[in-house]
């Protein structure tokens, strides 16, 4: 199969929010996470909403579509920004790239609930995943340690882990009628505006004087690159691949996170959280052979 503009673009977008997990994480050493949150999102749903005007003009979501889109905004971006910043400074940039990329473990869960069959390989995926996660987090075979002092962080990041797989099993008849451009850009730019409160609220009791170059570097990847940037390149490989090929890729952010907090935090990651992680992974793969793909 021949690599093209497509596997570029995904291989890029990967990279970028891989080693998103590390780089937020320095930040968050600074400015707390609500307030981090709320202006890294501010200014990502700005960006991506001048694409958006830029490629298509402004159109303003009809009246039918202006509380779904303010509901991907909440449970896409407020909710799951909040809760995701919280578990990084509560928890490892690792671990948390791992426990999130269980992600389509619960989709299959939720389109369980509504109705959708599973085969029995597909359910053998979901319990091989869940039994890496548990490696994950316990860090041990032979004990129970109940996360090693991260526990809260680490289920947080399984809430943030749901939280995506609910918006990606409610979002897809309106990113098929809407497009993906538009629903990312005004739900981002609705979940940006939910969170300006918190922005208010801590904005002087947050210490903006000890940001340094690489905070400020790290903080505007955060937001450029891995906020708007990388959904305009994963959406344009997937219009380029099709969902089936492009998902693959998605098993490399843990991949990527895990190298860049070990050379850039020091981040220690041991043989059973390597072997639970490569199960978590085997266990997607599974369900993913199993599971018959959406159309792109």
């Amino acid at each position: 199969m021949k690599f093209n503009r497509g596997d570029a673009y995904l291989l890029l977008t990967v990279f970028i929010w891989g080693n998103t997990f590390p780089t937020a994480k320095y930040v968050l050493g600074i400015l707390p996470p609500t307030v981090f949150s709320s202006t890294r999102y501010l200014l990502a749903a700005t960006t991506l909403m001048a694409v958006l005007i830029w490629r298509e003009g402004l159109r303003l979501p009809r009246r039918r579509d202006l509380l779904p889109l303010i509901g991907f905004g909440f449970l896409g971006i407020t909710l799951m920004q909040l809760l995701w910043a919280n578990a990084l400074s509560m928890s490892t940039a690792s671990k948390g790239s791992i426990l999130i990329a269980t992600s389509p473990i619960w989709a299959l869960i939720l389109g369980r609930l509504r109705g959708q069959r599973l085969s029995t390989v597909a359910w053998g995926g979901v319990l091989l995943s869940f039994a890496g996660v548990f490696l994950v987090i316990n860090n041990s075979l032979t004990a129970i340690t109940v996360g090693g002092g991260h526990i809260l962080g680490d289920l947080l990041f399984l809430m943030v882990a749901f939280c995506w797989a609910l918006f990606s099993v409610l979002s897809p008849p309106y990113l098929a009628r809407l497009g993906t451009l538009y629903v990312s850009g005004w739900s981002m730019l609705f979940g940006a505006l939910l969170l300006t409160p918190f922005i208010v609220w801590g904005w002087n009791d947050t210490p903006w004087e000890a940001m340094q170059a690489g905070h400020w570097a790290s903080f505007l990847y955060t937001a450029i690159l891995a906020g708007a940037l990388g959904y305009l390149l994963w959406y344009e490989g997937i219009a380029r691949l099709g969902v089936a090929r492009s998902v693959i890729y998605s098993y490399l952010i843990p991949v990527f996170a895990m190298i860049s907090a070990i050379a850039f935090l020091g981040e220690h990651v041991s043989l059973v959280q390597l072997i639970g992680a490569a199960i978590v992974i085997g266990g997607l793969v599974l369900t993913r052979q199993a599971t018959p793909a959406p159309s792109a």
